[in-house]
Formats: structure tokens, C-alpha cells, sequence
């Protein structure tokens, strides 16, 4: 199972705020794609390429809803994922990205900040 563990305390310092889902969002995205805690599971959710392709991240919270010394929220995740040719050194195919998508879980603690993602199976 994939997962990652991150400190997002900027999120979580604005938990009890108007700005919760939007500083969440932006510290997600500040992240980007190759941050080694994220890349490995956008890297598993790819459903079209082979490769994440460094470009910016797009959030959406799909979901959330407070448990007990943890916020639980669903998320989407828009990225970009690398289209190669068949890496021949005559190969003219340039190479092309194109957009993925996956779903995320994420728990955070808002009292530290630790936070754990996991990849959403449904």
C-alpha cells in the first residue's frame, strides 16, 4: 500500500479558520509532484502515462469530515503525466504530457500537523 507522511502545519494551524481548505490546497500544490513523500503515489495512480511529468499539481477536497483527533478529507489530485516515444535515439516523437487524475485520503492531525496520504481505492 502506498502512503506518504507530511507535516502540514500551516494547514493545520489554520484548521478552525474561514481559510482551512484553501491553505491546505496551497500547501499541497507548494508541494509539487516531485516532493519524494508525494511523487510515489502519483506515480501509482497514473492511468494513461508513464511518468509524472513535473508541472504544477491541481487540488480539489472532494470530502471531509472531522474524526476524533483527526481530520479525514478525500481528495483530487490533477497532474500531468509524461507520454514518451520509444526512446530511440532516431525517435522524432517529442516528448508530450497529458493530464491524469487521482484520488487521495488524507488524516491530519490538526493539533501537530502530521498528516498521512494514502492512494483512494473505491
Amino acid at each position: 500500500m502506498n502512503e506518504a507522511i507530511l507535516a502540514l502545519t500551516r494547514s493545520a494551524a489554520a484548521w478552525t479558520g474561514p481559510s482551512f481548505e484553501a491553505t491546505l490546497i496551497e500547501e499541497l500544490q507548494a508541494l509539487g509532484p516531485s516532493h519524494p513523500s508525494l511523487q510515489p503515489l502519483l506515480q501509482a495512480g497514473l492511468t494513461q502515462t508513464s511518468a509524472v511529468a513535473e508541472a504544477p499539481l491541481g487540488i480539489q477536497v472532494l470530502s471531509s469530515s472531522p474524526a476524533v483527533g483527526r481530520i479525514r478529507m478525500h481528495l483530487g489530485v490533477f497532474y500531468a503525466g509524461i507520454i514518451a516515444g520509444c526512446s530511440c535515439a532516431d525517435d522524432p516523437t517529442p516528448v508530450g504530457t497529458i493530464t491524469e487524475h487521482c484520488e487521495l485520503l488524507l488524516d491530519i492531525d490538526p493539533a501537530t500537523g502530521e498528516a498521512r496520504l494514502t492512494l483512494y481505492d473505491d
